[in-house]
């Protein structure tokens, strides 16, 4: 195997003496580099999980195997046009007047030349441009201007040349993943967070004295992202004594630096992205497509969800599960705020569309679920509320607005709203005696020891809602055969057929005019 005298220019390529094993990795990219001779590979990732390190470490690795070798960064997003008027003369040792594509794929094939482009995802386009371009959530698409990179990476992988591209971001450019294979001469790695040992390492060179037990836990907080976990060393020092406990205690008052990280990650996702990440944070356990699919308002075809979802584990911010798919620990308290956030900020300004979309409460999920849904989004966003309009009845009377601008809308068009605002009434402990809750939708309401008679729930569809007690005194029940079932009669002549596992009302007969009673018999 030859090793050549080299030209090298690293550009601004930060030092990575410090390199924490990721052996694995690192093996897999050498021999995809090497013995299998690549054109190209992509190592994407979230942002701080440590592309740009492994990347330098891994050209260091081969850099004797390589005539030439070149590291940019993206991150200030140049023209095509610029970045080969910098790297190709390098190539070349002449200076070139018009430098165009074909002629650094001329230099691609005559020498064995290693390029490294750092920060892909700053030439292309946020989520919800992309969007509204091309109607999809497929990520990866290029900026007004940058369309010539696109054409640069399918040259690299398409034509032969005995050279190697690799390219690090947090999303894959489109076209790629239509090239890669793993017996392809174009492959890609998607980075994960570090093992728990060279994870708890990062801690521990930052000077935070814990036991395994405590590192474990700020560990699996971060998923071992690197930058986060430098992030947090320091702040449990700084802010929290060193105390790993009280510092996870406190949330999202003390991840200022690293949220600063994910909101960047999150505002380049589309909007219907970010609301499926809603989603994910509003269930807080791993969920199926398919059971997400029924979840989501307007109906959205499985075919285009799963677009989203590829879309969305291709940037790392949703991770498969045991039980599903889901999002780590601290990407879903970010979401989660972000989404307490706009949930606020629609009801105060009474434009509602995320409250319309996405429910606050799911009564289908097990109580402890359900006690964290009230406790992490029911609960902070009522208090905020409060704090706003600054009085419990000020608060009820905006609310009461907002649901007599729902009236005469169909529960289609209303969605949510209707429940969402009923579970914020029963959260204040609100007197609901002669509301109006008449042809809306409510399908997650939980209002458990919250006084309901003389409500109007006129023709509204109600479902997946828990109740305490029915709408009248009951007079008589009776139980299904295999008692799966129970039938009730109210006193206001009204029959229901409740669920006795889940304690929900399935159906609500009316039209009797006098008392209805039940019957046994024995076969």
């Amino acid at each position: 195997v030859p090793v050549y005298n080299k030209m090298q220019d690293w550009g601004e390529a930060i030092d990575v003496a410090r390199f924490y094993d990721r052996q694995t990795e690192l093996q897999t990219l050498e021999a995809w580099t090497i013995k299998n001779r690549c054109r190209f590979i992509g190592i994407f990732g979230l942002g701080g999980v440590g592309k740009t390190t492994l990347s330098i470490k891994l050209a260091q690795t081969v850099q004797d195997r390589f005539e030439c070798l070149i590291w940019r960064s993206l991150r200030e997003a140049p023209l095509l046009k610029e970045l080969l008027e910098d790297i190709v003369p390098k190539l070349t040792n002449i200076e070139i007047g018009e430098v165009a594509i074909a002629t650094l794929m001329e230099q691609l094939r005559q020498k064995r030349c290693l390029l490294l482009l750092d920060n892909v995802e700053s030439i292309l386009q946020r989520g919800d441009l992309a969007e509204s371009k091309a109607m999809c959530d497929r990520s990866g698409q290029y900026q007004a201007g940058y369309e010539d990179y696109g054409q640069l990476f399918e040259f690299i992988c398409d034509e032969p040349h005995q050279s190697c591209l690799i390219l690090t971001g947090r999303e894959k450019p489109r076209g790629i993943a239509l090239r890669e294979g793993t017996e392809l001469p174009v492959r890609s790695l998607q980075l994960q967070g570090l093992s728990a040992t060279d994870a708890q390492q990062i801690l521990i060179d930052k000077g935070l004295v814990a036991t395994r037990t405590q590192y474990q836990a700020l560990v699996n907080y971060f998923g071992g992202n690197p930058l986060a976990l430098k992030i947090a060393a320091t702040t449990v020092q700084t802010l929290a004594g060193g105390d790993i406990q009280a510092f996870l205690a406190q949330g999202s008052t003390v991840f200022s630096n690293l949220w600063d990280l994910l909101e960047e990650q999150f505002q380049r996702l589309s909007t219907l992205q970010q609301q499926v990440m809603y989603w994910f944070a509003i269930n807080r356990e791993g969920i199926t497509p398919a059971n997400l699919q029924g979840k989501i308002l307007p109906k959205l075809p499985l075919q285009r969800l799963l677009e989203i979802l590829e879309a969305l584990q291709e940037r790392s911010l949703i991770e498969i599960t045991e039980t599903g798919l889901s999002q780590q620990p601290v990407i879903m308290e970010y979401v989660t705020e972000h989404f307490i956030q706009s949930i606020e900020r629609e009801i105060i300004e009474g434009k509602l569309n995320l409250f319309r979309t996405h429910t606050l409460l799911e009564t289908q999920t097990p109580k402890c679920l359900r006690g964290a849904q009230i406790q992490l989004i029911l609960y902070p966003l009522t208090e905020r509320l409060l704090a706003h309009f600054g009085s419990k009845s000020q608060l009820e009377q905006h609310l009461c607005n907002l649901l007599d601008g729902l009236q005469g809308s169909t529960p289609t068009q209303t969605g949510y709203e209707g429940e969402n605002l009923l579970n914020l009434f029963c959260y204040l402990k609100t007197d609901l005696k002669g509301f109006d809750f008449s042809s809306l939708a409510i399908h997650q309401a939980y209002p458990l020891n919250t006084v309901l008679p003389d409500t109007d729930y006129t023709n509204a569809q109600i479902n997946q809602t828990i109740l305490a007690e029915t709408f009248g005194g009951i007079v008589s029940i009776a139980f299904s055969p295999n008692g799966q079932y129970l039938a009730s009669i109210s006193d206001d002549y009204r029959v229901k057929l409740w669920e006795v596992e889940t304690e929900q009302c399935l159906y609500t007969y009316e039209g009797h005019t006098s008392n209805t009673y039940t019957y046994s018999h024995s076969k």
